[in-house]
């Protein structure tokens, strides 16, 4: 694999655990609105396609505190999927502790790409349960 590779791999891994930890956190809104092109679209469980554009509910609303998506998290078997120098795909199982202690199990993936500033932004992240 070429070294260029290898380092897409490693900023991938690094923004998809930047996303996670904003989603864990408090107020996630700010951080993800950063984070994410102004096309970009969410998939969460049980709920509509959110967008920065979305109205009812808005992205900022869906998110804001006390959001706390998880607790605790896990991602197992992370796969990075290189499209092309410009973009990628992280997939994952994710393993999850809920307020209230409720267990989430499912998966996940995020496709990134990375804009003429040389930042990589979110383009669609999408979370399934699988129970």
């Amino acid at each position: 694999m070429a070294p260029i590779h290898d380092r897409i791999r490693d900023d991938l891994l690094a923004m998809e655990r930047r996303l996670w930890t904003a989603l864990t956190s408090a107020d996630p809104g700010p951080e993800i609105k950063k984070m994410s092109n102004e096309d970009a679209n969410f998939l969460f469980p049980k709920r509509d396609i959110l967008t920065l554009r979305s109205k009812d509910p808005s992205l900022s609303e869906a998110l804001k505190p006390p959001f706390h998506h998880f607790e605790e998290y896990e991602l197992k078997d992370v796969r990075v999927l290189i499209i092309d120098l410009m973009a990628g795909t992280v997939t994952y199982k994710i393993n999850a502790r809920l307020r209230g202690k409720i267990e989430f199990n499912g998966t996940g993936s995020t496709t990134w790409s990375q804009g003429s500033d040389g930042e990589w932004r979110i383009v669609v992240h999408q979370e399934t349960s699988l129970e």
